[in-house]
């Protein structure tokens, strides 16, 4: 006798991950925001079928864990099924014991909870783990020692997130180096006391010998499109931390300059986003770049305006590893000189975000040469604090042919002011991932997801066009149809369902509520329109903070 499907218990396994459990619904009180919820109640009722079903549902109920969405759970249930978890979420006011010994992933932020997970029960945790794969620990609120022993077992780690401990005496390199034979990704925040030379001692005799040098001679070859830096070249590492494996380094600065030291230790880094950077750091940074990261792609620098030299010297610092993939500047004034040195990366950039102030800094005819000598831009986006270009320099824009005809994204955005987390699309820098250093909601969506494996492709996010707010634009007509031409009083007829030229407004998207109501001046969107009838794979258009789409449901927008 065969037996049936539903007794099967690989069928009934990949079943079961695709009953919804953690459900993400919008946020009553901020609109802008979703949060995600532990619903168990289906899953749950398809383990009192029988005894089979519940030994297979039972393992995927219990696979993820996330202390502040399972509040109401008392501590003795979580504790009697904490063996089955994998993905550890801050315990929440769950104080433990927990029986875990099988996590991939574990997460604990700083405490703000009662009764709080004492540290030696973190400890404990992480030590009793040693498949782990991802850990990101927040220190307690009373600075605290690394401690190496805490992460020695940790042979499988790839991705790590420290924050506010005290990494002084070499702790932090030491706790670097027991985990450098598997570590990929690193982001570090608010460690304390890393000195001069704890974490690479020969970039510290490479600075003690040109202490003053300054690092702004180069000479440009015409025919191939290189520069050639002059300074002083060392060997990484010599008597310091390697980290072999690393990839992605993530640096806040915060007072501790010295992480400038890190990027020294990666030979292999491909990306590299640091927040926060000063004045100060920026020759120790580019050297470490030019002469020991020979595979950086991607460069971030971003939450301080770097004056225009020093965001000069580090691209300069780049061109060793053959061009970058993505460039993400927040700068004072965008000029002629800058502009030429993004336009060093012009064979190789895919992904370019510029965020300016200094309102009579800008070259307009600047910004025209990116879009025509970058022919590999997916993404370009431009934030500056200078007024709306008029419809001459529109006109003077749309007399040249771009050469970035595979251009995806656009983003032409003025009189901008706020200058934070600004890059749209953080996390796509080489095209061949969409993960990274993401918002905690956005991680916790993807970290959730139980089944990792190709069906993944299935959970992927869809385009959320459902609650599109129609009333914005009076009068518009509920069908999908292109506008007429306007009229004479100089107002386009486009909405969300309203097409123009091809295009859709979705001001809903819109950070900044006036800007919603505000009404489209024709002529100037117009010729805009006109520029990008041609980039067929052009599908996001952003100007003055207006978001348009070639499709009635907007991407969402990071």
């Amino acid at each position: 006798m065969s037996t049936h499907p539903l007794e099967v218990p690989e069928i009934l396994t990949r079943i079961g991950q695709y009953l919804p459990l953690w459900v993400e619904h919008q946020d009553e009180v901020d609109l802008d925001n979703k949060d995600i919820t532990f619903r168990h109640h289906a899953l749950w009722s398809c383990m009192q079928v029988s005894k089979l079903w519940h030994q297979t549902f039972l393992p995927i109920l219990w696979y993820s864990y996330d202390g502040l969405k399972m509040v109401d759970l008392p501590q003795e249930v979580v504790t009697r099924y904490s063996p089955y978890f994998r993905n550890f979420r801050s315990p929440g006011c769950h104080a433990g014991p927990f029986l875990s010994t099988h996590l991939v992933e574990l997460t604990i932020y700083i405490q703000m909870m009662d009764p709080p997970i004492t540290l030696s029960t973190q400890k404990d945790l992480i030590r009793a783990n040693p498949r782990l794969k991802y850990l990101e620990w927040h220190g307690p609120e009373r600075l605290t020692d690394l401690d190496k022993d805490d992460f020695e077992g940790l042979k499988c780690l790839q991705e790590l997130r420290l924050f506010h401990w005290n990494g002084g005496g070499r702790r932090l390199a030491k706790v670097l180096g027991a985990v450098a034979g598997s570590l990929c990704t690193f982001e570090v925040s608010r460690i304390k006391n890393v000195m001069p030379g704890d974490l690479s001692g020969s970039l510290q005799r490479q600075l003690d010998k040109v202490q003053d040098e300054s690092i702004d001679e180069y000479r440009e070859n015409d025919d191939t499109s290189t520069v050639t830096v002059a300074g002083v070249r060392g060997v990484a590492g010599e008597d310091g931390l390697v980290l072999p494996h690393m990839e992605k380094l993530k640096v806040i600065f915060d007072r501790n300059p010295d992480y400038v030291e890190l990027a020294q230790c990666c030979p292999n880094l491909r990306r590299l986003t640091v927040a926060g950077l000063g004045h100060g750091d920026t020759g120790r940074l580019s050297m470490c770049l030019r002469n020991q990261c020979q595979q950086l792609k991607s460069l971030v620098l971003k939450d301080v305006l770097l004056p225009q030299e020093d965001a000069i010297e580090l691209l300069l610092s780049c061109l060793a590893a053959g061009g970058l993939v993505k460039i993400h500047l927040d700068v004072v004034g965008l000029e002629q000189d800058l502009i030429t040195a993004i336009l060093l990366h012009a064979t190789t950039l895919e992904h370019l975000t510029i965020a300016s102030s200094a309102e009579d800094s800008v070259d307009l005819d600047g910004i025209l040469r990116i879009m025509v000598e970058c022919e590999q831009l997916k993404h370009l986006r431009f934030m500056l604090d200078t007024s709306v270009p008029d419809e001459d320099v529109l006109d003077a824009w749309r007399s040249q042919e771009w050469g970035c005809s595979g251009l995806e994204r656009l983003g032409l955005e003025f009189n901008y002011c706020e200058f934070g987390d600004l890059d749209d699309e953080e996390d796509d820098d080489e095209g061949d991932e969409d993960e990274e250093i993401i918002d905690e909601d956005a991680r916790y969506e993807y970290r959730s997801t139980r089944n990792r494996n190709a069906d993944e492709a299935g959970n992927d996010e869809s385009e959320d066009g459902a609650d599109l707010q129609n009333s914005i634009e009076p009068g518009s007509a509920k069908m999908s149809r292109e506008s007429s031409s306007g009229g004479s009083s100089g107002i386009m007829a486009i909405s969300s369902e309203v097409s123009y030229m091809g295009w859709y407004r979705h001001p809903q998207e819109s950070h900044d509520f006036e800007s919603r109501r505000d009404q489209t001046d024709k002529p100037a969107l117009r010729m805009l329109f006109e520029m990008v009838q041609d980039m067929k794979r052009l599908h996001t258009l952003v100007w003055k903070d207006i978001m348009y789409s070639r499709s009635r449901s907007p991407p969402r927008r990071r």
